[in-house]
């Protein structure tokens, strides 16, 4: 009788303490699936060619229940986006599983979208990226082909000095009027 008393209270206190960290921040947000932010990155894979908004995705290669529902309606939103908007732009899939074939990730994603880049990161280099972004990812404890991961998306700026991490969207299906409305607001910036 114990242990299930102390058992039941343990479950509580779970439950109690996850809803405090994804209730609470609704109230300083915008919402539950989006949070707004102004973190600025130096990673230098991050932002390093012609375009000035990116869209992040971690995931891996292969990933049939998480990632691949999400990229494709990542490549459905990306493909509604105007010209000029396609043109400032992008879409990055990093790889956290650091397959043995490092152009896995970049035929991933381009099965997607020919625009998306995949990215392929040493172990070193991920632990970097992952820290900075707050990715939680660990092999699977039922497959163990299969990583668990954080599936949020993030969006960037880059302005004339300094790259920013300005959302993260946490929530799937995700909210891609409000990720629209992003998108300008940052080009009118």
């Amino acid at each position: 009788m114990k242990n299930k008393l102390g058992a039941i209270l343990i479950l509580t206190s779970i439950v109690a303490i996850s809803i405090l960290i994804v209730v609470l921040p609704t109230f300083f947000t915008k919402g539950i699936s989006r949070v707004s932010l102004n973190k600025e990155i130096t990673l230098p894979l991050i932002l390093n060619d012609e375009k000035d908004i990116k869209i992040l995705f971690f995931g891996y290669s292969g990933c049939s229940d998480v990632c691949t529902p999400r990229l494709n309606s990542l490549a459905a939103f990306y493909s509604g986006l105007d010209e000029s908007t396609q043109k400032r732009v992008g879409v990055e899939f990093i790889d956290i599983s650091m397959p043995f074939d490092k152009t896995l990730p970049q035929r991933f994603a381009e099965y997607f979208n020919k625009e998306f880049k995949g990215i392929y990161l040493d172990k070193k280099v991920l632990y970097t990226y992952t820290r900075v972004f707050e990715i939680y990812f660990s092999k699977s404890l039922l497959d163990e082909m299969k990583y668990d991961h954080t599936s949020n998306i993030y969006l960037l700026k880059k302005s004339s000095n300094k790259k920013e991490l300005r959302f993260i969207y946490s929530s799937f299906p995700y909210d891609f009027k409000q990720i629209n409305r992003d998108i300008q607001e940052l080009i009118d910036e």
